[in-house]
């Protein structure tokens, strides 16, 4: 019995389906990834490629931190006729009042996970008792059979030696992220459509419990069907970002 190849990541497939998809031949891929020839040809000559890569990045949660501030800067539409621009009931002056809230959350191809609320200043204690309070009833809910990966970024608290140190304790199943990667991480346009749908809100806002109440329910608002379409994006998105070389993409 010949040896069994190392098993390709979720991000080698995705990358190879995504070649694939944009004309590239096998020969051109093997250059482009490094990966070896057979490995490449055997992957891409399956008949249920695409389903194979969505199926491994739908057992991803992602994860990351948002600063939300509502207040000074909102911005506020007035419906005027010409020549009325400076009458005082066409005028907003501008709010005294401002909120901010930093809050953690989480996403996964089944549905939303946990968002919460961050007091103070995030160490690493404070990021291992986020963890260990919000991801582990995603994991029940949405992962009965604990086939997931917990996806977060590569800020300095999430590779503190005591983060590693949880992660091995409580066998915490993380994947490898690429720094300075945002276009790759999907939550990012959840944070998005958090802050434009908080824009519309600001009249429901006069103090931070409000502030809190607003994010938790848009939140709960976001569709199973949104989600899945940014991780269905997830393979283009790794393409554009290597034709890019790694500079800025649409996403």
């Amino acid at each position: 019995m010949g040896r069994k190849g190392k098993e390709l990541t979720s991000d080698q497939k995705s990358r190879l389906a995504a070649l694939n998809d944009a004309g590239y031949r096998k020969s051109e891929i093997v250059k482009l990834t490094g990966i070896k020839q057979s490995t490449v040809y055997s992957f891409l000559k399956r008949g249920n490629l695409h389903k194979t890569v969505n199926a491994h990045w739908s057992k991803v949660i992602f994860s990351d931190e948002c600063k939300v501030i509502i207040g000074q800067d909102s911005r506020v539409s007035v419906w005027r006729k010409v020549g009325e621009e400076w009458l005082t009931d066409c005028i907003c002056p501008p709010s005294q009042r401002k909120y901010s809230l930093m809050i953690w959350g989480c996403i996964t191809y089944h549905g939303v996970g946990t968002i919460t609320v961050v007091e103070g200043n995030i160490n690493a204690l404070k990021y291992i008792e986020i963890i260990d309070n919000n991801l582990w009833p995603v994991v029940v809910r949405h992962f009965p059979d604990d086939n997931y990966v917990f996806q977060d970024d590569n800020a300095p608290v999430h590779r503190a030696r005591s983060v590693q140190d949880f992660r091995r304790e409580t066998g915490l199943k993380s994947m490898n992220w690429p720094a300075q990667s945002p276009d790759l991480n999907i939550i990012e346009n959840c944070w998005w459509v958090l802050k434009r749908e908080l824009q519309k809100r600001t009249q429901n806002i006069n103090n931070t419990k409000d502030l809190e109440r607003e994010i938790r329910d848009i939140w709960d608002k976001l569709t199973v069907t949104y989600l899945k379409s940014l991780y269905n994006s997830i393979p283009r998105r790794i393409l554009r970002v290597m034709r890019n070389k790694g500079n800025i993409t649409k996403y």
